[in-house]
């Protein structure tokens, strides 16, 4: 598999995770909060998309041949570098993302309700942001 395929298939799972949480980013807030149904799909489905995007932005730094990371948070750190692929705004937002998706995954105690109903509403912009940065840059 080359590393076009490993994106267009990584891109193909961001777009998936999306539509999975687009009819979920419109329940109400109490919904989300009080079906745990509901909360545990917008946990996972945010778990994923996070996932799916780190997954994407080491096979754009394997198909641009720039150094390895070290880290999840450093893979955004490394895309910003130099001419950078994407800006220093946005990749400490997609740090921050990571920092995220480690509470989600290692279960660090229980998630705050309001950064998870935030992240779900506001911050997963960040995510189609990135992504465009990236295909305005690689021809996908």
């Amino acid at each position: 598999m080359t590393d076009i395929d490993i994106l267009k298939r990584k891109l193909s799972e961001i777009e998936k995770y999306f539509q999975i949480l687009k009819p979920l980013r419109k329940k109400s807030k109490e919904v989300i909060k009080k079906d745990p149904i509901v909360y545990g799909a917008v946990e996972r489905y945010l778990y994923l998309l996070c996932q799916a995007t780190i997954d994407f932005a080491e096979a754009v730094i394997s198909y641009s041949n720039l150094r390895k990371p070290g880290s999840y948070g450093e893979v955004f750190e490394i895309l910003s570098e130099g001419d950078g692929l994407i800006g220093r705004s946005l990749s400490l937002k997609m740090v921050k993302m990571t920092g995220f998706r480690n509470i989600l995954a290692h279960a660090y105690g229980e998630v705050d309700f309001e950064k998870l109903y935030t992240v779900l509403t506001k911050d997963i912009n960040d995510i189609d942001e990135f992504v465009k940065k990236i295909k305005e840059k690689i021809t996908i």
